[in-house]
């Protein structure tokens, strides 16, 4: 059968007359109202990246706008949670942990889904004899673009400029393979290759600009979609804690989609000639209504990248300004006459790895790993360290009398001193100094 021509045209400047629109039934548009309250909520309030991330480089400002929009939901998430499941402890309270994945997070979208339940029920009852929603319809589905954009981009510059995965510490160079958390082995192996990981980033980021352009909008969903079903396979099977958010990104992507799956089925599948017919643009009443909605997307489009690129940029440049010969780098273990300093939800720590001057990582009694974020300065002899879920930094004063020994002061009215000794390490490791062999007469398996 000759290959069908594509006949495929993308509606971005008219909408079918309102006379023309098919009643909706009623299952559809409760079902459509019940997915406008939810997806508008998790949009704005999932408290991951959002359309107002778009102000990272302004942090007032995002600040401002967490407080308005997330607060009232964190704060009722928080009251049933405790209230009705009785939670205690840190899962019963919302703390910077490095997790999406909190037993809070989860209850949110009950939160978000039973608001919208209710909301639902009365949008129901006060407007039960509108015939359709095909212009909330268009502009939910304009939301979504420009929320999966903010997703797509946020998460493809961490990788373009590869600070997301950096490449495997002294801690876990040292660690046996059957000890490593699943994520632990998934870090290690995006970060050892950092092309790699440009080449994952940059999938996401071009994904997330054709999304944000209408005329490419469903070839940027496509790509979302194909692109976030690998990070969810990811986050699913090596237990990354950001699942949560990985599978909304991916489910409205998909969402985006809906309109135009019934032509890419027929074009892809069955050979056949199909007409997109998915309306990119908001119903505009007037020219000039129209025309500002372009200007948005484009001043959006370019203010999201050129965001991303100077945030992202920067950190790169602090990371690789952070890996350079200092004192204070190596792998180190508390000395036995030490007291034992705390990380996360008060558990100690005994040993330490500090690979460059901005991040290293701590160990507790019983194995596990815990990220640090350090702040070093070499002429005031400070080192700041704060655990990923602690409640604040710490400043120490350090000390290296020899290459073999450290010592750590905090700063502060009740000083306490943390003696260290240097771990012995191998010079080299075969991970990172093999390199890339194009002729192999054997696999090297070690």
């Amino acid at each position: 059968m000759a290959a069908a021509t594509v006949t495929a045209e993308l509606s971005n400047e008219t909408v079918p007359a309102k006379d023309a629109t098919p009643r909706w039934s009623l299952p559809a548009k409760i079902a459509f109202r019940l997915s406008f309250c939810y997806l508008m909520l998790y949009m704005f309030c999932n408290g991951n990246v959002t359309v107002f991330t778009i102000f990272q480089p302004f942090p007032a400002v995002e600040g401002w706008i967490g407080k308005v929009l997330f607060t009232p939901l964190y704060a009722l998430t928080q009251w049933w949670g405790v209230k009705a499941l009785h939670l205690t402890g840190v899962a019963a309270k919302w703390h910077r942990d490095g997790s999406g994945d909190t037993l809070l997070n989860f209850l949110l979208c009950a939160t978000f889904l039973a608001v919208s339940v209710l909301a639902t029920a009365v949008w129901s009852v006060l407007d039960r004899r509108r015939p359709h929603y095909r212009t909330l319809y268009a502009w939910l589905r304009f939301f979504l673009r420009l929320n999966v954009g903010m997703g797509m981009l946020q998460y493809g510059f961490y990788k373009v400029f590869p600070v997301q995965m950096q490449p495997p510490s002294m801690a876990v160079l040292n660690e046996p393979v059957g000890q490593m958390s699943p994520m632990t082995l998934l870090w290690t192996m995006l970060g050892f290759s950092p092309l790699y990981e440009r080449v994952c980033g940059a999938a996401e980021a071009i994904g997330g600009l054709l999304i944000l352009v209408r005329r490419t909008a469903l070839a940027g969903a496509i790509l979302s979609a194909f692109v976030m079903t690998n990070v969810v396979l990811y986050n699913l099977f090596f237990d990354v804690p950001v699942k949560l958010y990985a599978i909304h990104v991916l489910l409205m992507a998909v969402f985006v989609m809906l309109p135009d799956m019934r032509p890419l089925w027929d074009f892809f599948v069955m050979n056949r000639a199909a007409r997109l017919v998915g309306v990119w643009t908001p119903p505009a009443s007037t020219p000039r209504f129209r025309q500002a909605t372009a200007i948005f997307e484009v001043v959006f489009l370019i203010g999201a990248v050129a965001g991303f690129i100077k945030f992202d940029g920067d950190r790169y440049s602090a990371y690789t300004e952070s890996v350079r010969p200092a004192p204070v780098i190596g792998l180190w273990a508390l000395d036995a006459t030490s007291p034992e300093p705390l990380t996360i939800g008060g558990v100690p720590w005994r040993e330490i790895s500090i690979d460059n001057l901005t991040r290293g990582m701590a160990r507790s009694p019983d194995g596990q790993l815990w990220r640090m974020y350090l702040t070093y300065d070499e002429k005031k002899h400070t080192l700041g360290m704060v655990s990923r879920g602690g409640s604040g930094a710490v400043k120490y004063a350090w000390q290296v009398p020899d290459q073999d020994h450290m010592i750590l002061t905090t700063v502060g009215k009740s000083p306490m001193t943390l003696t260290f000794h240097r771990v012995p390490t191998p010079a080299t490791y075969p991970l990172l100094t093999r390199g890339f062999h194009m002729v192999n007469e054997w696999g090297l398996e070690r």
